[in-house]
């Protein structure tokens, strides 16, 4: 009898204020973007899953270590970038400006962001990856994580 008491209040709560599921955020692939860099304008496009093979290959090698990696792959070269493992979820990778320096030469710049201070966090190990896509298959690219 004791037990179906928190029960009975608990279904009454969620009648009189309803229920319904939380909006589900999974990563959808978006639309290009341009970043002006001074006279420069990069077209880019910051991808999600799925992704193509040769990319998922490289996402699965630098996941856990952290760092980056260039695969060429659909005309277009994917730039893979992990931060490593981190004890919370919460973190994410952030372009701050992808620069073309020469004809087949960028720089892309990027920096972790951790979860605000005191906000709630999911207690799991997560692997904060960023990938994006350029349209120059032979782009030579230098990243900058920070």
């Amino acid at each position: 009898m004791i037990n179906t008491i928190p029960g009975l209040l608990l279904a009454a709560a969620l009648t009189i204020t309803g229920t319904h599921a939380l909006p589900t955020q999974h990563p959808t692939v978006s639309t290009p973007v341009t970043e002006v860099a001074g006279q420069n304008d990069v077209q880019y496009e910051a991808v999600a899953a799925p992704y193509p093979p040769a990319v998922q290959t490289a996402l699965t090698k630098v996941r856990k270590s952290g760092g980056h990696t260039i695969v060429r792959a659909n005309g277009k070269a994917y730039v893979v970038i992990s931060a490593g493992q981190r004890p919370t979820g919460g973190y994410r990778i952030v372009t701050d400006q992808i620069k073309k320096t020469g004809a087949h030469g960028y720089t892309v710049r990027v920096h972790l962001q951790a979860p605000a201070p005191g906000s709630m966090k999911i207690q799991v190990i997560s692997y904060p990856t960023l990938v994006i896509a350029l349209p120059d298959q032979q782009a030579q690219v230098n990243v900058q994580l920070r």
